[in-house]
């Protein structure tokens, strides 16, 4: 439930959750805002270019490989609404993995690029590593709220000491 007076998620239990950033798109601006001078120069240089890749499709589509990432793992909520969050938006904290990967893969597309998409490769496959991790549940993704998914639940328990006397 939430809290009109502080405008933060309250639990079942009625502790005080800490207060969550809401998912929020990820904008052209936001990827080039982080470009350095020569990554700059090459994507003015594309943008005249009718072939070039568009940044707009691969930012969407990295914002679709987060949101996969988290629903692969059962938390896709966005604890400042308490709600599946709005289309097109990702956890706050994975703004800077998905930049990482938007530039990469734009300057990827590059004609020109190619170089300099060296030098950011390690930062997006680490990224997209930390994704595929959060999607087979290899570690809790920040931000999230688990979702109890239908399936075969094994409880196992220790037998140790059942023999002594």
């Amino acid at each position: 439930m939430r809290s009109a007076e502080c405008g933060t998620l309250r639990t079942p239990n009625s502790q005080l959750a800490t207060q969550m950033n809401p998912w929020s798109a990820l904008t052209a601006d936001d990827v080039l805002n982080q470009f350095n001078d020569s990554e700059t120069q090459a994507y003015d240089t594309a943008k005249g270019d009718a072939q070039s890749a568009s940044l707009p499709d691969i930012i969407s589509k990295v914002m679709d490989q987060v949101v996969g990432a988290y629903a692969n793992a059962g938390r896709l909520i966005d604890l400042s609404t308490g709600s599946v969050p709005a289309t097109g938006t990702i956890p706050p904290e994975e703004k800077n993995r998905a930049i990482a990967v938007a530039r990469w893969k734009y300057l990827l597309a590059l004609p020109t690029g190619k170089s300099l998409a060296e030098n950011r490769a390690d930062d997006a496959k680490a990224a997209e590593a930390y994704w595929e991790k959060i999607a087979k549940r290899e570690i809790k993704a920040p931000g999230g709220v688990t979702i109890a998914r239908r399936g075969r639940h094994i409880h196992t328990h220790s037998f140790d000491g059942m023999s002594s006397t």
